[in-house]
């Protein structure tokens, strides 16, 4: 179905635009569409929230996985993650440090140079363009970029 507009008539209430029940029916109409293209009676679960597969490492090491999206760093201590290449162009991580400790992450092929450390409170987004991670923004909570190496 295509969009249905709304008739409002040439002046205020000049009585040549959709009566009140048509106007509502083109209203109902319009948002049926929407709901099933969204997938159901539910946009909240049907794509519009932001959700994510979250990873929280709290050892030494580890590797980050391929199908989380967020990843948190909680651990009392210093933190080094590997970051093996993406999966698909577009593919995105978000890291953020909840640790008093560095998190260093190393990603097997970065554009950016050889890994970056956040902060306790840092976090930054990483891109995969297809052959390389891009960061795209990186600060912590005071304002200060994460180390680049």
């Amino acid at each position: 179905m295509a969009r249905q507009t709304l008739d409002i008539g040439t002046n205020a209430n000049d009585g040549t635009g959709d009566t009140l029940r048509s106007g509502g029916e083109k209203i109902n109409d319009n948002f049926a569409e929407l709901y099933t293209t969204l997938g159901g009676n539910s946009i909240a679960t049907n794509g519009i929230n932001a959700s994510y597969a979250t990873q929280t490492i709290d050892t030494a090491s580890a590797t980050v996985n391929d199908s989380d999206t967020l990843i948190i760093f909680n651990r009392s201590g210093a933190i080094a993650a590997t970051l093996n290449d993406g999966t698909s162009t577009g593919q995105y991580k978000i890291f953020l440090n909840k640790n008093t400790g560095v998190a260093t992450v190393t990603p097997t092929s970065f554009a950016n140079g050889a890994n970056f450390a956040l902060s306790r409170y840092g976090s930054t987004q990483a891109v995969w363009a297809g052959s390389e991670w891009y960061l795209i923004g990186h600060k912590d909570s005071s304002d200060t970029d994460v180390v680049i190496t």
